[in-house]
């Protein structure tokens, strides 16, 4: 017959076991981040300043502009596909996709001024990159500017660089269910935007954090 002490001691190290098992399950509001070391496959991204440009646009007058120009490489051991998704946001909450409301004509006028004949834009670049760093690509990317009004950040998500991903899962309010979503590995380059932009004196922004997330 199990004596007094032994089952309390037992009873004892049962709570710790679940105590401890649940210290090591995620909770469903804790937002996965990218693994340390690379588990799939991921090309070399190497971004470039952001810069801003204020072009006159048929019906239209004035518009900012913002741009950025970067290299992507395949060390990846397999040639793979090139299709990268750039997404600008304010610290106020707008979000614009590159390429949307940027005229075909102010694209040329921005590679024109870059005058790099191997330069592509966002939309000729997607194919098929192969491996090896003279296969290295060079592409440009162009946001119409939202109004930043008081905005002293912008951050540019970059994805399509790599193959990770994850599922996270989050309650529905008002049913109770779970909602898949896939998060995928996505480079984020934070920047500080020292003063408005004016007509005549454009504010260089200043990379203060780039690093992975899941998004």
């Amino acid at each position: 017959m199990m004596s007094r002490d032994v089952f309390t001691g037992i009873r004892a190290c049962f709570a710790l076991a679940l105590l401890i098992g649940s210290a090591l399950v995620p909770t469903a509001s804790a937002v996965p981040e990218p693994k340390p070391v690379p588990v799939r496959w991921e090309f070399d991204f190497r971004p470039e300043p952001l810069r801003f440009v204020r072009l006159d646009v048929e019906g239209e007058g004035p518009v900012w502009f913002a741009f950025m120009t970067y290299r992507v490489s395949n060390h990846s051991g397999e040639d793979r596909i090139l299709a990268p998704l750039f997404e600008l946001t304010t610290d106020h909450g707008a979000v614009v996709r590159s390429g949307r409301g940027v005229p075909m004509d102010v694209t040329r006028r921005i590679m024109a001024m870059l005058d790099d004949p191997l330069l592509q834009d966002q939309l000729n670049i997607v194919s098929t990159l192969l491996q090896g760093v003279e296969n290295t690509r060079r592409g440009v990317v162009i946001w119409r500017v939202p109004d930043t009004g008081a905005s002293d950040e912008l951050t540019v998500f970059a994805s399509g660089f790599s193959g990770e991903s994850e599922a996270f899962y989050t309650e529905d309010p008002e049913t109770g269910e779970r909602v898949r979503h896939v998060l995928r590995k996505t480079r984020m380059l934070r920047y500080a935007l020292p003063g408005a932009l004016t007509r005549h004196s454009p504010p260089t922004p200043e990379l203060i954090e780039a690093r992975w997330v899941l998004r």
